[in-house]
């Protein structure tokens, strides 16, 4: 058996093989003789082929032979278009396996008798991260974790208070008031069904994340007596080689110690030893996983949909499921948590549990380990903070703020050691360190440390930064000078952003590109030297609420605030261009920013309209249709909802100027709108019917 090759063609000579694989080009025909009628013409060459098994994919699986490249979606037979010639060698070998298969080739060489041949047979199989986001079961997880480490997590969460500023000064009280990013320590166990273990990982880093959905872990007012649901991830191969204690309260020695009354509660931020074991871990073929609490959506469903759409459609994206998550905290017989002895075992509830955008996602996706920038708002190329050359590079700078801090750049949440966070002058002295840091505002105690939380993120090939940012850059650079449409796609994916702003059109992913300039992946792939776009994190989607109508009712309290709320209103009836109304796609900003420049350059080609339209058209017909999706979302609420009505948790706080609980209600699949707690809300399948009347009009008329 021959396992798929390093990959030595790049991706554009892989497209071109397939074309040529299509008829497309390849060697010229030749036309034979007309035989006489009392002879039989000779066979002047012979095909080359086989069959594939287990293999179906929205991505093909690509072969190559010699200079030939053939491109294939299905299991069956293959045949290589141009045949060889007798006496001729041949090797036929895996030249791009689709994203999440492994595949094997064996009979693959050999030198042509006078017969085709036609029993080379490739093999192939799902890794092990296909059943792990598998969509036909309700996945099982459970935590373990001592509760030194829980309480230790508490405490990271009040400690990291950086509401006063970040590094260059653009605090957000949503984002800023707590953002540690220290991993505490917990043991990984995947159940089946029965509750039985099926594979188990010790030692993997646990953590809260988000942006404004970040929250203290209990609810101290209402249920002080239990964990509340929060979003969290898992990281397998984390090394834990950093200072965990950096948040602690200490004694006159300077020692982390256990500090009644707030903010130290009694808890002592202990350090965990290093694990280097972990380096380059991995479970079921991935490094991380994200649990999200479901925010915004009582259905739980419309997250798991949405990225079930993106990866059926062929966008590079994660994948999303269901998970129900056990919490177990144990200790010793003398400790307590919550005032009960421990163990203690919570049901946590459902979560969406999602694929993490990352080294082992991009070498599924592109065989590469590109450059690869998260973008949080407000970044969408068309900022000249983006192409700033003057800027101060924060990884080499003395100063904990600075305005001129490079907009692009690798996150800082959390400092090294409590040295750094609070100074030479300040970090053995009890009294301040024991004290409610930047919590009492720029009058009180202050940190010397502030996050740096760069607009544009680079996640991989952090050793070469410079390189990285300066790539970046230049493309920004380009973007900003306006090129034709037809130049942008030489030096961006204009294929994939056209697929999937099809996507989020039709979904209503309002928090995205467009509209807020957030929440999607810009990747260098090394291969084509394209930027490539991916989409991430659609927790609001599929909602639709109706806006006050600020052109009518300009004087609306609403309508004369600093962020567009109107940007997340009337989202069913909104059209993908211009039909009259700004109620369209790229017709409502969040940010009073600059405008979605990548939107603009690239339908500025009627082209490209048309190609949106189309791609548009196919997802309407063949993906998303309330006889389609209806089946799949009473399946999966009945597979969640004994679980999630049982949760022991609290329910998450309300945030952002919300009134509405964050609570289950399956009624907002299909039911009447009177029956939610928002009842100027549409369900999904009302804004399933109404987003389809809406673009199947509007693909009419153009």
């Amino acid at each position: 058996m021959v396992k798929r090759r390093d990959r030595a063609l790049s991706v554009a000579a892989l497209i071109a093989g397939a074309v040529t694989a299509c008829g497309g080009g390849g060697s010229p025909a030749v036309t034979p003789a007309a035989p006489s009628a009392t002879t039989t013409p000779s066979q002047t060459g012979f095909s080359v082929g086989g069959s594939i098994t287990g293999l179906k994919s929205n991505r093909p699986i690509v072969l190559s032979l010699g200079d030939q490249q053939l491109s294939v979606q299905e299991g069956g037979s293959f045949v290589f278009l141009d045949e060889l010639e007798e006496g001729a060698e041949y090797e036929v070998l895996i030249a791009a396996e689709p994203p999440r298969f492994d595949c094997e080739v064996s009979n693959n060489s050999g030198m042509i008798a006078d017969q085709d041949v036609d029993d080379i047979e490739i093999h192939c199989e799902t890794n092990d991260s296909f059943d792990l986001f598998s969509l036909n079961r309700l996945h099982s997880i459970k935590l373990t974790m001592t509760v030194d480490e829980w309480r230790a997590f508490e405490l990271d969460t009040i400690r990291a208070n950086y509401s006063v500023k970040n590094a260059d000064g653009r605090a957000n009280p949503l984002t800023s008031f707590s953002h540690s990013e220290v991993y505490r320590q917990a043991d990984f166990a995947y159940l089946d069904d029965d509750g039985t273990e099926i594979a188990s990982m010790p030692k993997v880093g646990f953590k809260m994340q988000g942006n404004t959905s970040r929250q203290y872990p209990i609810d101290t007012s209402a249920e002080p007596n239990k964990p509340r649901r929060f979003n969290f991830s898992v990281k397998f191969d984390e090394e834990f080689d950093e200072d965990e204690s950096v948040y602690s309260c200490i004694d006159y020695n300077g020692v982390p110690a256990a500090v009644e009354g707030f903010p130290c509660k009694g808890i002592v931020g202990k350090d965990v030893p290093d694990y280097p074991d972990a380096d380059g871990r991995e479970f079921m073929d991935v490094e991380k996983i994200r649990f999200r609490f479901n925010r915004d959506d009582p259905t739980y469903q419309r997250e798991v949909l949405t990225h079930e759409l993106l990866n059926d459609i062929g966008i590079p994206a994660a994948r999303a499921t269901h998970a129900k998550v056990e919490l177990v905290v144990t200790g010793d017989s003398d400790q307590r948590l919550f005032g009960q002895p421990l163990p203690q075992s919570f049901n946590m509830g459902v979560f969406t549990m999602m694929e993490q955008i990352d080294k082992p996602f991009l070498k599924l996706f592109f065989d590469k380990n590109g450059y690869l920038f998260k973008v949080g708002a407000p970044g969408n190329l068309a900022e000249p903070d983006a192409t700033d050359e003057g800027c101060s590079p924060y990884e080499e700078s003395d100063l904990f703020y600075d305005e001129r801090f490079c907009v692009i750049g690798r996150e800082k949440s959390d400092p090294d050691s409590r040295l750094e966070w609070l100074g030479e002058d300040n970090y053995l002295n009890p009294e301040f360190v024991n004290s409610n840091i930047n919590g009492e505002g720029p009058s009180g105690p202050l940190s010397q440390f502030l996050p740096y939380q760069p607009t544009y993120d680079l996640k991989t090939k952090k050793k070469s930064l410079g390189e990285a940012r300066e790539a970046l850059r230049e493309f920004a650079k380009f973007v900003q000078s306006r090129p034709s449409a037809q130049a942008l796609a030489e030096r961006f994916d204009v294929p994939g952003f056209i697929k999937a702003q099809a996507l989020e059109i039709v979904v209503g992913a309002v928090d995205h590109y467009v509209r807020v300039a957030n929440n999607y992946y810009l990747y260098f792939n090394e291969d084509t030297g394209l930027w490539v776009y991916i989409p991430t994190d659609f927790d609001y989607t599929l909602i639709d609420t109706l806006g006050p109508n600020c052109e009518a009712n300009p004087t609306l309290e609403i309508c004369s605030q600093f962020l567009n709320l109107e940007a997340f209103t009337d989202i069913a009836s909104m059209t993908a261009f211009d039909a009259g109304s700004e109620n369209h796609w790229a017709g409502r900003f969040f940010y009073p920013n600059y405008p979605p420049i990548l939107w603009e350059i690239v339908f500025s080609s009627d082209t490209n309209r048309a190609a949106l339209y189309e791609d548009i058209k196919i997802i309407l017909d063949d993906y998303f249709s309330w006889d389609l999706i209806q089946p799949r979302l009473e399946l999966r609420r009945d597979r969640v909802e004994a679980e999630v009505v049982s949760t022991d948790a609290s329910h998450p706080e309300v945030l952002g100027g919300g009134t509405c609980p964050q609570q289950y209600n399956p009624e907002e699949i299909a039911g009447d709108s009177l029956s939610f707690c928002d009842k100027n809300r549409a369900s999904i399948r009302d804004f399933i019917e109404r987003r389809r009347s809406t673009l199947i009009q509007e693909y009419n008329l153009q």
